[in-house]
């Protein structure tokens, strides 16, 4: 009787430090029934798109009322046609190995997913972009063969890896 009254016990205490653990008002924990595979935002399958926004910045953030708030861009303007758009960057961001980010780095990621198109085709904005450069340190062109709406990349091609990776690491090796 004393060891059952003992095992009860420890899966009593067992099951307290979860419920307990479970109640921090500021830790969030997530499941996902499958691996969500390289968390290379140039090199991914959709579903592993959730993951990838948990790392990686994007030049705009979308509120819970649907407005577009600036954050790794400082401010953007876009020509009358809706052709061209030019992200200002903020000057005071830093990749976790401690670089800058700026607009050239910006610039190579998208030239990153742009190199591989197809496999992001399937969202419409890597079809409609035909040029992206750096126009100063913290300016980025992005030049589309018609008008559209670039804030809809809040989740594509507008996270960053660091500048500092070698860009043959960014490319698609396999089909």
């Amino acid at each position: 009787m004393f060891s059952t009254l003992r095992r009860t016990l420890f899966a009593l205490l067992a099951c307290a430090s979860f419920i307990v653990h479970a109640a921090a008002p500021d830790e969030i924990t997530t499941a996902w029934p499958v691996n969500v595979g390289p968390l290379n935002p140039h090199l991914y399958t959709p579903n592993q798109m959730f993951a990838q926004s948990m790392v990686y910045e994007p030049l705009v953030k979308y509120q819970a009322d649907g407005s577009v708030i600036p954050w790794l861009a400082k401010s953007w303007t876009h020509s009358e046609d809706g052709k061209t758009w030019t992200f200002t960057l903020r000057d005071d961001v830093k990749f976790s190995n401690g670089e800058p980010f700026d607009a050239e780095a910006a610039a190579e990621n998208f030239r990153a997913v742009l190199d591989n198109r197809q496999r992001h085709a399937w969202l419409e904005l890597a079809n409609q972009i035909v040029d992206v450069k750096a126009l100063s340190k913290n300016e980025l062109q992005i030049t589309l063969k018609s008008a559209y709406y670039v804030l809809s990349c809040k989740n594509w091609p507008c996270r960053v890896l660091s500048a500092l990776l070698p860009r043959h690491n960014l490319k698609i090796t396999k089909p």
